[in-house]
């Protein structure tokens, strides 16, 4: 699931987000970073540092599949954060799920006031907020229940971006968020449709678009192919491919038979296919 590229991309836009879509009770200001533990060289998911004062650390595991593990490896990675620094902050270590089918439950697992261990759902959180113009705008839909809900909510959405008032490239990331946001939850549109609503430029050439189309497969199929990281990126991209023009995923099966050459000519087909979709619209 690609959602979690998403949600870095929301986070690192806007770090306070997070304390919104939770409704923390935290004061101050936060950074938003993406660490490595040196000794697991572990990437965490994300870390947030309050940068304007002494406030907790906040520590956030997005989980978009089934991992049994989930919560003693979060833990793990705390850990070994103080254990690698002197630091004596306290923590707040969250496992935002995007359903709540992927919770398998702490076994027990807590910790001791100041520190918290909070465990929620995506899409419960989106619902619980009040309307009011964010970052976490892009995200709305996700929780449309349905396609008949899209075309009347896009209007509200896109004003209230506007209503930020942001620099002319701030709220371009944003706009291009929503864009994707609108591609994972509804993948059957055709790329033609969504530009039309939205009136933006196509996903693929966007900023947003590129960052995500060209690094975030090998995290979503990259790890699960034997053969390596370039097989598992080129095949992520021939899918998301095929996802933005609404056409049938190849079959992972057959494709990682495939060697690399046979591969680049197969991206190089649907990539030729998105630039004649946005070059007929």
């Amino acid at each position: 699931m690609k959602t979690d590229s998403l949600i870095h991309e929301v986070f690192q836009f806007d770090p306070q987000s997070l304390i919104q879509l939770l409704q923390l009770n935290l004061e101050g200001r936060y950074a938003f970073e993406s660490i490595t533990i040196k000794t697991t060289e572990k990437r965490l998911d994300g870390f947030f540092k309050r940068i304007d004062g002494e406030g907790p650390h906040l520590f956030l595991e997005a989980q978009g599949y089934e991992d049994r593990k989930v919560y003693w490896r979060l833990y793990r990675e705390i850990s070994t954060f103080y254990e690698q620094r002197d630091e004596r902050n306290p923590f707040i270590a969250i496992v935002l799920f995007f359903d709540e089918k992927f919770d398998p439950g702490p076994f027990g697992l807590t910790c001791m006031p100041p520190c918290q261990l909070i465990r929620a759902n995506l899409i419960d959180c989106l619902k619980a907020l009040e309307r009011v113009p964010s970052a976490l705008t892009v995200l709305k839909p996700l929780v449309l229940a349905s396609r008949e809900e899209l075309a009347p909510a896009i209007p509200q959405w896109k004003g209230d971006i506007q209503a930020l008032k942001l620099p002319e490239a701030k709220e371009k990331t944003l706009f291009e968020l929503l864009e994707y946001a609108i591609v994972q939850r509804f993948p059957e549109l055709t790329a033609e449709e969504i530009i039309t609503m939205l009136h933006l430029t196509p996903i693929d050439q966007t900023t947003v678009g590129k960052q995500i189309y060209g690094k975030g497969h090998d995290e979503g199929y990259g790890q699960g192919y034997g053969q390596g990281y370039w097989q598992g990126e080129l095949i992520g991209k021939i899918h998301f491919a095929q996802k933005l023009l609404a056409q049938p995923l190849s079959s992972k099966e057959e494709l990682v038979k495939k060697t690399e050459n046979e591969l680049k000519t197969i991206l190089e087909h649907w990539e030729a296919q998105l630039g004649s979709s946005s070059r007929t619209h």
